[in-house]
């Protein structure tokens, strides 16, 4: 085992360096040298607080020697002493070290040193930055085990369900090791599941189930404010009362934070309840109509980044022979026009079973009882030739942004904070500590690769993929849709390459497919479920042929997506290798560079150097980060002001 070794930090972006032109006034330099300075203080801090982890994991280190020298003692007394002073330096110690060991004799996993420091950092409420591979699921359950130690109910936050159920299943005997009741919320669960699996030591589940279920209970339940403070809530109606979920928000541990608190934060969590008035079916019908004989820039314009239809006036004339306010039909043409042009199938929704389902554009999975409002969900199920579905009205609403930092201990972890660390310090109030490989990193990426066509992309990886699979080695290519993985898929079936498909539509066969992707020769096609919290062991005989090589064909709208794709391959110290390949004609929306930059570069293509292409590729993401920023930002604020504007309800949402 390696030793830990502190991290060299330094601002993560060139444009964060003092630069004073030569006509700036005195009066402007002491702002320019005050930012400049806390810069260097922010990262000083950083770099303190990992050295604070260093001797945390000496004392954890102590303890679990000492603990060893005795018998085994009584998890009842150790929960006893937790319980008066969990806060304390040493009972953490105590707790940490108490469940490293009990780790140890249930599941045979020993925890090194960055395991423990993380875990450490987890219950001292920072959020870890630590690298994919390095068991980011032990790390959880330990902080878990040691809150829940205390007396804490204790809230594990994945990313999807999947995750949830596996990584309760594989904690549990360390859970029951030490007399602790673990249980999860899925989506299917009903009310009753829902409110035993509350009840238990620690809980497994999604930010989105918690969020709601927290909605249902101040619907239900309605509370004085005094639940901001974490104090018992006051029932006006004891039956109601009975239908109470949760027990609070006392202690949660986020795992794939960024993807919880900063992909996911972009739109608010909307509890609806079915509209009283008929749904007009043939207005909507007319409606669809119209927009369907209309033509772009003659009588809309379409904002393609921001998915915003602006009429033209010759489109606000067609618009009147649909009668009505004007701007209420206006409103309602241009969702239909969105329907029309902004949404494509199998990139933003699937049909199934006859119902339109929306593809979680962040995990590529479906996100199952989600619907896209004002009407635009109907006008997509009538141009998919799918039954309408209910309208429904708004009776709670939170943000993510508003509702974790309610917690009294709220501590995330994930393998791609750093380019989000400033939003994630100032949201939610946290201190940030990136740690090292326990490993060495033995991970080779290859020059990006641009192509004029997806066509001749798909080709390419192909090709290239055949090529690593004849050596012995698996190969996972992650793509930007389902569209896009059935067409790699038939360029692949095409040339007679053998390779499964992971996407929304096969989620179901997830468990099977990812535990086969590092088997010799195995290609895996993979939307954006193999990102996020999946673990591909390699076969020995891979491991011995190089490992697993990641060809990322998906055009991301920030870096920290390609970084998770990318840390599919080389984990644990294990060999591996990744290339990035772009289409200049891509399908995707937040590229970052206008379809017009993307044809000018087509022409110029032979002539231009692959690497400044990509380099175009990474501003348009930064560009597009700096948007998505902006948008929750936004969010935040409004949420806020409509905070303030009904706080008379008294529901402490």
């Amino acid at each position: 085992m390696m030793p830990l070794r502190l991290p060299r930090i330094a601002p993560t972006h060139a444009r964060h360096r003092l630069r004073m032109p030569a006509s700036q006034g005195a009066q402007d330099v002491a702002p320019s040298l005050t930012r400049a300075l806390w810069r260097r203080l922010r990262h000083a801090g950083m770099r303190t607080r990992t050295r604070r982890q260093l001797a945390a994991v000496a004392a954890i280190r102590a303890q679990m020697a000492a603990q060893q020298r005795r018998p085994a003692g009584d998890v009842t007394t150790l929960r006893q002493l937790l319980k008066h002073n969990h806060a304390d330096h040493t009972n953490r110690h105590r707790s940490l070290a108490a469940a490293a060991l009990a780790a140890e004799a249930s599941l045979g996993l020993r925890a090194h040193d960055t395991q423990l420091a993380a875990a450490h950092a987890l219950l001292s409420g920072c959020f870890v930055e630590m690298a994919t591979g390095e068991g980011k699921t032990l790390v959880v359950a330990l902080a878990a085990t040691a809150g829940a130690l205390s007396g804490l109910p204790v809230h594990v936050i994945t990313a999807n369900d999947y995750l949830v159920e596996r990584d309760a299943a594989e904690m549990a005997p360390l859970f029951a090791h030490l007399g602790l009741r673990v249980a999860t919320v899925c989506a299917s669960d009903a009310p009753a599941q829902r409110h035993t699996a509350y009840g238990a030591d620690i809980t497994y589940l999604t930010a989105r189930e918690l969020v709601f279920d927290a909605l249902r209970d101040a619907v239900l339940a309605p509370t004085e404010r005094d639940t901001l403070l974490n104090q018992t809530r006051h029932f006006t109606d004891p039956t109601r009362a009975a239908q109470r979920l949760q027990r609070g928000q006392h202690m949660a541990i986020i795992d794939e934070a960024d993807s919880v608190l900063i992909d996911e934060a972009r739109i608010p969590l909307i509890l609806s309840r079915p509209q009283t008035t008929a749904l007009d079916t043939a207005a909507l019908k007319a409606a669809l109509a119209c927009a369907t004989g209309l033509h772009a820039t003659q009588h809309f314009q379409l904002d393609t980044e921001s998915r915003r239809v602006t009429l033209t006036d010759a489109g606000r004339l067609a618009a009147e022979s649909l009668g009505g306010h004007r701007r209420a039909r206006d409103a309602r043409l241009c969702q239909a026009l969105a329907a029309l042009h902004l949404y494509r199938r199998d990139r933003d929704y699937v049909v199934k079973d006859d119902r339109v389902q929306i593809i979680d554009t962040q995990t590529g999975r479906i996100a199952d009882g989600r619907a896209w409002s004002q009407e635009l969900h109907r006008f997509i199920e009538l141009k998919e030739g799918c039954p309408l579905g209910q309208e429904t009205t708004t009776a709670a609403q939170m943000t993510y942004q508003r509702f974790f930092p309610r917690y009294r201990h709220l501590a995330g972890i994930s393998g791609t904070l750093a380019e989000a660390a400033a939003e994630l310090a100032t949201v939610y109030d946290r201190p940030i500590i990136r740690l090292p490989t326990h490993k060495p990193l033995a991970r080779h990426i290859a020059p990006p690769r641009v192509f004029a066509t997806q066509h001749a992309m798909w080709q390419a990886a192909a090709e290239r993929a055949a090529a690593l699979a004849e050596q012995g080695r698996a190969v996972l290519i992650g793509t930007d849709s389902v569209r896009d993985s059935r067409q790699l898929a038939a360029t692949l079936t095409a040339a007679g390459i053998e390779h499964t498909v992971l996407d929304a539509l096969q989620d179901a066969d997830e468990a099977a497919i990812v535990a086969q992707a590092g088997q010799p020769g195995r290609i895996t096609v993979a939307t954006r479920m193999a990102g996020r919290g999946t673990d591909i062991r390699l076969a020995d005989a891979v491991r011995a042929a190089g490992g697993l090589h990641v060809i990322c064909c998906q055009h991301n709208p920030n870096r920290r997506i390609d970084r998770q794709l990318i840390g599919r391959s080389a984990r644990q110290g294990d060999p591996g290798s990744a290339e990035h390949f772009r289409a200049l004609d891509a399908d995707a929306p937040d590229t970052g560079v206008s379809p017009a930059v993307r044809r000018a570069l087509t022409r110029f293509l032979p002539y231009l150097p692959e690497r400044a292409i990509a380099a175009l590729f990474r501003l348009g993401q930064d560009r597009t980060a700096a948007r998505e920023r902006q948008v929750r930002a936004a969010l935040l604020r409004d949420d806020h002001a409509r905070q303030q504007r009904h706080a008379y309800r008294g529901t402490g949402l």
